[in-house]
Protein backbone atom coordinates (compact mmCIF):
# COMPACT_ATOMS: atom_id res chain seq x y z
CA UNK A 1 0.00 0.00 0.00
CA UNK A 2 2.85 2.33 0.88
CA UNK A 3 4.54 1.66 -2.44
CA UNK A 4 1.32 2.36 -4.32
CA UNK A 5 0.92 5.68 -2.48
CA UNK A 6 4.50 6.64 -3.39
CA UNK A 7 3.83 5.88 -7.02
CA UNK A 8 0.75 8.10 -6.91
CA UNK A 9 2.79 10.99 -5.46
CA UNK A 10 5.47 10.53 -8.10
CA UNK A 11 2.86 10.49 -10.85
CA UNK A 12 1.15 13.60 -9.47
CA UNK A 13 4.46 15.43 -9.30
CA UNK A 14 5.23 14.45 -12.90
CA UNK A 15 1.82 15.75 -14.00
CA UNK A 16 2.42 19.08 -12.23
CA UNK A 17 5.81 19.47 -13.85
CA UNK A 18 4.33 18.59 -17.23
CA UNK A 19 1.53 21.12 -16.79
CA UNK A 20 4.05 23.80 -15.91
CA UNK A 21 5.95 23.07 -19.09
CA UNK A 22 2.73 23.36 -21.11
CA UNK A 23 1.41 26.50 -19.45
CA UNK A 24 4.62 28.53 -19.37
CA UNK A 25 6.13 29.16 -22.81
CA UNK A 26 9.82 29.96 -23.16
CA UNK A 27 10.67 33.64 -22.96
CA UNK A 28 11.94 35.23 -26.20
CA UNK A 29 15.65 35.76 -26.53
CA UNK A 30 16.87 39.20 -25.44
CA UNK A 31 20.43 39.02 -26.73
CA UNK A 32 21.78 41.67 -29.09
CA UNK A 33 20.97 39.66 -32.21
CA UNK A 34 17.34 39.14 -31.18
CA UNK A 35 16.90 42.82 -30.34
CA UNK A 36 18.49 44.02 -33.58
CA UNK A 37 16.61 41.56 -35.78
CA UNK A 38 13.30 42.45 -34.15
CA UNK A 39 13.71 46.15 -34.89
CA UNK A 40 15.03 45.67 -38.41
CA UNK A 41 12.27 43.24 -39.42
CA UNK A 42 9.41 45.27 -37.94
CA UNK A 43 10.56 48.43 -39.70
CA UNK A 44 11.11 46.44 -42.90
CA UNK A 45 7.48 45.28 -42.80
CA UNK A 46 5.79 48.46 -41.63
CA UNK A 47 7.80 51.57 -42.61
CA UNK A 48 6.30 53.67 -45.41
CA UNK A 49 9.01 55.81 -47.01
CA UNK A 50 11.71 53.42 -48.27
CA UNK A 51 10.88 54.08 -51.93
CA UNK A 52 10.31 57.82 -51.52
CA UNK A 53 13.65 58.24 -49.74
CA UNK A 54 15.53 55.72 -51.91
CA UNK A 55 16.60 53.74 -48.83
CA UNK A 56 18.05 50.23 -49.25
CA UNK A 57 17.00 48.73 -45.92
CA UNK A 58 18.81 45.45 -46.63
CA UNK A 59 22.05 47.39 -47.02
CA UNK A 60 21.31 49.13 -43.71
CA UNK A 61 21.01 45.70 -42.04
CA UNK A 62 24.39 44.68 -43.42
CA UNK A 63 25.91 47.95 -42.24
CA UNK A 64 24.73 47.76 -38.61
CA UNK A 65 24.06 44.14 -37.60
CA UNK A 66 27.66 43.19 -36.78
CA UNK A 67 28.02 46.43 -34.82
CA UNK A 68 24.94 45.55 -32.78
CA UNK A 69 26.20 42.03 -32.07
CA UNK A 70 29.55 43.42 -30.94
CA UNK A 71 28.00 45.95 -28.52
CA UNK A 72 29.31 45.29 -25.00
CA UNK A 73 26.75 47.31 -23.04
CA UNK A 74 23.21 48.63 -23.23
CA UNK A 75 24.63 52.05 -24.02
CA UNK A 76 26.59 50.77 -27.00
CA UNK A 77 23.62 48.77 -28.31
CA UNK A 78 21.36 51.80 -27.92
CA UNK A 79 23.77 53.92 -29.96
CA UNK A 80 23.86 51.37 -32.79
CA UNK A 81 20.06 51.03 -32.94
CA UNK A 82 19.50 54.78 -32.71
CA UNK A 83 22.01 55.42 -35.48
CA UNK A 84 20.27 52.84 -37.65
CA UNK A 85 16.91 54.53 -37.01
CA UNK A 86 18.40 57.84 -38.09
CA UNK A 87 19.14 56.30 -41.50
CA UNK A 88 15.39 56.77 -42.11
CA UNK A 89 15.89 60.57 -42.02
CA UNK A 90 12.54 60.82 -40.30
CA UNK A 91 11.58 63.16 -37.46
CA UNK A 92 8.96 60.63 -36.33
CA UNK A 93 11.56 58.05 -35.28
CA UNK A 94 12.65 57.64 -31.66
CA UNK A 95 14.16 54.88 -29.54
CA UNK A 96 13.15 54.93 -25.86
CA UNK A 97 15.14 53.31 -23.05
CA UNK A 98 15.38 53.85 -19.31
CA UNK A 99 18.46 56.03 -19.81
CA UNK A 100 18.00 57.87 -23.11
CA UNK A 101 15.68 58.86 -25.96
CA UNK A 102 17.06 59.08 -29.48
CA UNK A 103 16.01 61.98 -31.68
CA UNK A 104 16.17 62.52 -35.42
CA UNK A 105 16.34 66.00 -36.92
CA UNK A 106 16.88 65.64 -40.68
CA UNK A 107 17.12 69.38 -41.27
CA UNK A 108 18.75 70.43 -38.01
CA UNK A 109 21.60 72.22 -39.77
CA UNK A 110 19.38 74.26 -42.10
CA UNK A 111 18.95 78.00 -41.55
CA UNK A 112 16.75 78.76 -38.53
CA UNK A 113 14.98 81.74 -40.13
CA UNK A 114 13.72 82.66 -36.70
CA UNK A 115 15.07 84.67 -33.80
CA UNK A 116 13.04 84.91 -30.60
CA UNK A 117 15.00 87.95 -29.42
CA UNK A 118 14.16 89.97 -32.54
CA UNK A 119 10.53 88.94 -32.25
CA UNK A 120 10.37 89.95 -28.60
CA UNK A 121 12.13 93.30 -28.92
CA UNK A 122 10.86 94.57 -32.28
CA UNK A 123 7.37 93.12 -32.61
CA UNK A 124 5.94 91.97 -29.28
CA UNK A 125 7.52 94.81 -27.25
CA UNK A 126 5.96 93.49 -24.04
CA UNK A 127 2.52 94.37 -25.36
CA UNK A 128 1.38 90.91 -26.41
CA UNK A 129 -1.64 89.12 -25.00
CA UNK A 130 -1.47 85.44 -24.09
CA UNK A 131 -4.85 83.97 -25.03
CA UNK A 132 -4.54 80.33 -24.04
CA UNK A 133 -1.91 78.85 -26.36
CA UNK A 134 -2.06 81.84 -28.74
CA UNK A 135 0.35 84.70 -28.11
CA UNK A 136 -1.00 87.65 -30.10
CA UNK A 137 -0.34 91.31 -30.81
CA UNK A 138 -1.01 94.11 -33.29
CA UNK A 139 1.78 95.27 -35.62
CA UNK A 140 1.42 98.73 -37.17
CA UNK A 141 2.95 99.83 -40.47
CA UNK A 142 2.16 103.04 -42.36
CA UNK A 143 -1.07 103.68 -40.51
CA UNK A 144 -2.33 100.13 -41.07
CA UNK A 145 -2.71 97.35 -38.55
CA UNK A 146 -1.82 93.68 -38.89
CA UNK A 147 -2.62 90.87 -36.49
CA UNK A 148 0.08 88.50 -35.34
CA UNK A 149 -0.29 85.12 -33.62
CA UNK A 150 2.59 83.00 -32.34
CA UNK A 151 1.62 79.35 -31.87
CA UNK A 152 4.60 77.46 -30.51
CA UNK A 153 3.30 73.88 -30.34
CA UNK A 154 0.40 71.92 -31.78
CA UNK A 155 0.62 69.88 -28.57
CA UNK A 156 -1.01 72.88 -26.84
CA UNK A 157 -4.78 72.79 -27.20
CA UNK A 158 -6.36 75.75 -28.98
CA UNK A 159 -9.29 76.71 -26.80
CA UNK A 160 -12.33 77.89 -28.77
CA UNK A 161 -12.90 80.76 -26.37
CA UNK A 162 -9.28 81.88 -26.71
CA UNK A 163 -9.43 81.76 -30.53
CA UNK A 164 -12.67 83.75 -30.51
CA UNK A 165 -11.12 86.34 -28.20
CA UNK A 166 -8.19 86.83 -30.58
CA UNK A 167 -10.52 87.16 -33.58
CA UNK A 168 -12.66 89.71 -31.72
CA UNK A 169 -9.53 91.69 -30.98
CA UNK A 170 -8.40 91.64 -34.61
CA UNK A 171 -11.88 92.63 -35.81
CA UNK A 172 -12.13 95.47 -33.33
CA UNK A 173 -8.70 96.77 -34.37
CA UNK A 174 -9.78 96.49 -38.05
CA UNK A 175 -6.61 94.66 -39.06
CA UNK A 176 -5.87 94.30 -42.76
CA UNK A 177 -5.12 90.62 -42.16
CA UNK A 178 -3.05 88.53 -39.79
CA UNK A 179 0.06 86.37 -39.54
CA UNK A 180 0.11 82.91 -37.96
CA UNK A 181 3.68 82.11 -36.95
CA UNK A 182 4.48 78.37 -36.88
CA UNK A 183 8.25 78.67 -36.99
CA UNK A 184 10.04 76.27 -34.62
CA UNK A 185 6.70 74.55 -33.96
CA UNK A 186 7.57 70.88 -33.53
CA UNK A 187 4.05 69.58 -34.04
CA UNK A 188 1.58 67.77 -31.81
CA UNK A 189 -2.13 67.12 -32.22
CA UNK A 190 -3.66 67.02 -35.68
CA UNK A 191 -6.93 67.98 -34.01
CA UNK A 192 -5.49 71.45 -33.42
CA UNK A 193 -4.47 71.63 -37.09
CA UNK A 194 -7.98 70.83 -38.27
CA UNK A 195 -9.39 73.33 -35.77
CA UNK A 196 -7.31 76.11 -37.29
CA UNK A 197 -8.08 75.02 -40.84
CA UNK A 198 -11.81 75.02 -40.14
CA UNK A 199 -11.57 78.68 -39.06
CA UNK A 200 -9.78 79.70 -42.25
CA UNK A 201 -11.50 77.55 -44.89
CA UNK A 202 -13.99 79.33 -47.15
CA UNK A 203 -16.00 76.11 -47.52
CA UNK A 204 -15.81 72.37 -46.87
CA UNK A 205 -12.42 71.24 -48.16
CA UNK A 206 -10.73 67.98 -49.13
CA UNK A 207 -7.28 68.91 -47.95
CA UNK A 208 -5.12 65.76 -47.87
CA UNK A 209 -4.95 62.10 -48.84
CA UNK A 210 -3.62 59.46 -46.45
CA UNK A 211 -2.46 55.86 -46.94
CA UNK A 212 -1.78 53.26 -44.26
CA UNK A 213 0.51 50.26 -44.71
CA UNK A 214 -1.59 47.12 -44.23
CA UNK A 215 0.89 44.33 -44.92
CA UNK A 216 4.61 43.45 -45.10
CA UNK A 217 4.93 43.86 -48.87
CA UNK A 218 6.41 46.97 -50.43
CA UNK A 219 3.08 47.83 -52.08
CA UNK A 220 0.74 46.75 -49.28
CA UNK A 221 -1.27 49.92 -48.69
CA UNK A 222 -4.95 50.66 -48.41
CA UNK A 223 -6.62 52.99 -50.90
CA UNK A 224 -5.93 56.71 -50.28
CA UNK A 225 -8.36 58.15 -47.73
CA UNK A 226 -9.56 61.76 -47.91
CA UNK A 227 -8.92 64.16 -45.03
CA UNK A 228 -11.81 66.62 -45.01
CA UNK A 229 -12.16 69.96 -43.25
CA UNK A 230 -15.72 70.90 -42.38
CA UNK A 231 -16.75 74.43 -41.47
CA UNK A 232 -19.50 75.99 -39.41
CA UNK A 233 -21.26 78.35 -41.82
CA UNK A 234 -23.78 79.65 -39.29
CA UNK A 235 -24.16 83.36 -38.64
CA UNK A 236 -22.96 82.86 -35.06
CA UNK A 237 -19.64 81.40 -36.24
CA UNK A 238 -19.01 84.00 -38.96
CA UNK A 239 -17.09 86.56 -36.81
CA UNK A 240 -14.61 83.87 -35.76
CA UNK A 241 -13.87 82.53 -39.21
CA UNK A 242 -11.25 84.59 -41.06
CA UNK A 243 -11.94 84.26 -44.77
CA UNK A 244 -12.51 87.83 -45.94
CA UNK A 245 -8.95 89.14 -45.52
CA UNK A 246 -5.48 87.79 -46.24
CA UNK A 247 -3.61 85.45 -43.92
CA UNK A 248 0.12 84.68 -43.94
CA UNK A 249 1.35 81.44 -42.35
CA UNK A 250 5.02 81.70 -41.36
CA UNK A 251 7.11 78.52 -41.50
CA UNK A 252 10.71 77.35 -41.36
CA UNK A 253 12.60 74.06 -41.51
CA UNK A 254 11.81 73.49 -37.83
CA UNK A 255 8.06 73.37 -38.53
CA UNK A 256 7.48 69.62 -38.18
CA UNK A 257 4.66 67.10 -38.13
CA UNK A 258 1.33 68.86 -37.40
CA UNK A 259 3.14 72.13 -38.21
CA UNK A 260 3.63 70.65 -41.70
CA UNK A 261 0.18 69.07 -41.93
CA UNK A 262 -1.52 72.44 -41.40
CA UNK A 263 0.50 74.28 -44.10
CA UNK A 264 -0.15 71.33 -46.43
CA UNK A 265 -3.88 71.86 -45.89
CA UNK A 266 -3.50 75.50 -46.94
CA UNK A 267 -2.72 74.35 -50.50
CA UNK A 268 -6.40 73.50 -51.06
CA UNK A 269 -8.42 75.98 -53.19
CA UNK A 270 -10.67 76.85 -50.24
CA UNK A 271 -7.69 78.69 -48.71
CA UNK A 272 -7.02 81.02 -51.64
CA UNK A 273 -6.53 83.97 -49.26
CA UNK A 274 -3.73 82.20 -47.36
CA UNK A 275 -0.04 82.20 -48.31
CA UNK A 276 2.89 80.31 -46.77
CA UNK A 277 5.79 82.69 -46.16
CA UNK A 278 9.35 81.89 -45.09
CA UNK A 279 11.13 78.60 -45.70
CA UNK A 280 9.53 75.27 -46.58
CA UNK A 281 8.63 73.17 -43.56
CA UNK A 282 10.61 70.26 -42.13
CA UNK A 283 7.93 67.77 -43.13
CA UNK A 284 6.86 64.71 -41.17
CA UNK A 285 3.90 63.45 -43.20
CA UNK A 286 3.79 59.97 -41.66
CA UNK A 287 1.85 59.26 -38.48
CA UNK A 288 4.02 57.24 -36.09
CA UNK A 289 3.33 53.73 -34.81
CA UNK A 290 4.87 52.22 -31.66
CA UNK A 291 6.69 48.92 -31.22
CA UNK A 292 8.56 47.10 -28.45
CA UNK A 293 11.87 45.26 -28.53
CA UNK A 294 12.55 41.96 -26.71
CA UNK A 295 14.61 43.85 -24.10
CA UNK A 296 11.50 46.04 -23.39
CA UNK A 297 12.89 49.19 -25.03
CA UNK A 298 10.29 50.82 -27.23
CA UNK A 299 10.56 52.75 -30.48
CA UNK A 300 8.40 54.45 -33.07
CA UNK A 301 8.47 55.12 -36.79
CA UNK A 302 6.13 56.27 -39.56
CA UNK A 303 3.35 53.84 -40.49
CA UNK A 304 1.35 56.05 -42.85
CA UNK A 305 2.07 58.50 -45.65
CA UNK A 306 0.13 61.64 -46.46
CA UNK A 307 -0.16 63.64 -49.68
CA UNK A 308 -1.19 67.03 -50.91
CA UNK A 309 -3.60 65.96 -53.68
CA UNK A 310 -2.24 65.89 -57.24
CA UNK A 311 -2.22 69.19 -59.11
CA UNK A 312 -1.65 71.49 -56.12
CA UNK A 313 2.16 71.27 -56.08
CA UNK A 314 4.18 71.58 -59.27
CA UNK A 315 7.04 69.29 -60.15
CA UNK A 316 9.39 72.26 -59.89
CA UNK A 317 8.21 73.02 -56.35
CA UNK A 318 8.57 69.38 -55.34
CA UNK A 319 12.15 69.17 -56.59
CA UNK A 320 13.09 72.49 -55.01
CA UNK A 321 11.81 71.31 -51.62
CA UNK A 322 13.03 67.69 -51.69
CA UNK A 323 15.57 67.31 -54.50
CA UNK A 324 16.73 63.83 -53.42
CA UNK A 325 13.29 62.25 -53.10
CA UNK A 326 11.69 59.81 -55.52
CA UNK A 327 8.63 61.89 -56.39
CA UNK A 328 7.61 59.43 -59.11
CA UNK A 329 6.70 56.84 -56.47
CA UNK A 330 3.28 58.34 -55.73
CA UNK A 331 3.02 61.36 -58.02
CA UNK A 332 -0.31 60.15 -59.43
CA UNK A 333 -1.77 60.44 -55.91
CA UNK A 334 -0.13 63.70 -55.01
CA UNK A 335 2.88 65.35 -53.41
CA UNK A 336 4.37 63.48 -50.45
CA UNK A 337 5.40 66.22 -48.00
CA UNK A 338 7.51 63.94 -45.79
CA UNK A 339 10.48 66.23 -46.45
CA UNK A 340 8.62 69.52 -46.42
CA UNK A 341 5.74 71.65 -47.67
CA UNK A 342 6.80 74.25 -50.28
CA UNK A 343 6.18 77.87 -49.34
CA UNK A 344 4.44 80.32 -51.65
CA UNK A 345 6.81 83.19 -50.82
CA UNK A 346 10.41 82.16 -50.03
CA UNK A 347 12.30 84.40 -47.61
CA UNK A 348 15.65 83.89 -45.90
CA UNK A 349 16.41 85.97 -42.83
CA UNK A 350 19.67 87.80 -42.30
CA UNK A 351 20.14 87.20 -38.60
CA UNK A 352 22.93 89.76 -38.38
CA UNK A 353 20.27 92.45 -38.85
CA UNK A 354 18.82 92.70 -35.36
CA UNK A 355 16.29 95.39 -36.29
CA UNK A 356 13.79 93.36 -38.31
CA UNK A 357 12.35 89.95 -39.06
CA UNK A 358 12.42 89.68 -42.86
CA UNK A 359 9.75 86.97 -42.89
CA UNK A 360 7.30 89.04 -40.85
CA UNK A 361 7.98 92.09 -43.00
CA UNK A 362 7.41 90.11 -46.20
CA UNK A 363 4.18 88.69 -44.76
CA UNK A 364 2.97 92.23 -44.10
CA UNK A 365 3.74 93.07 -47.71
CA UNK A 366 1.64 90.14 -48.91
CA UNK A 367 -1.28 91.09 -46.68
CA UNK A 368 -1.08 94.66 -47.94
CA UNK A 369 -0.90 94.11 -51.69
CA UNK A 370 -1.64 90.42 -52.27
CA UNK A 371 1.77 89.66 -53.74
Amino acid sequence: MKNIFSLILIAAAWILVSCEQVLFTPQPATDNAAVFDSMWQTINDRYTFFTFKRIDWNAVRTKYRDRALAARSDGELFTVLATMLNELQDDHTNLFSQFNISRARPFYNDSANFDADILRRVYLRNQELVSGSLTNTIVERGGKKYGYILYTSFASTIDTAAWNAVMRRFRSENVDGFMLDLRNNGGGSLGNATFLASRLAKARSEVLLEQTKNGPGANDYNAPQKVIIRVDTSAAAAPYRFTDKRVAVLTNRNSFSAASFFPAMMKAPEFSHVRLVGDHTGGGSGLPIDAQLPNVWTYRFSGTKTFIPAGRITREQALATAPNANHDADWSIGYNFEWGVPVDIKVNMNLTDRSRDAIIERAIEYITNGR
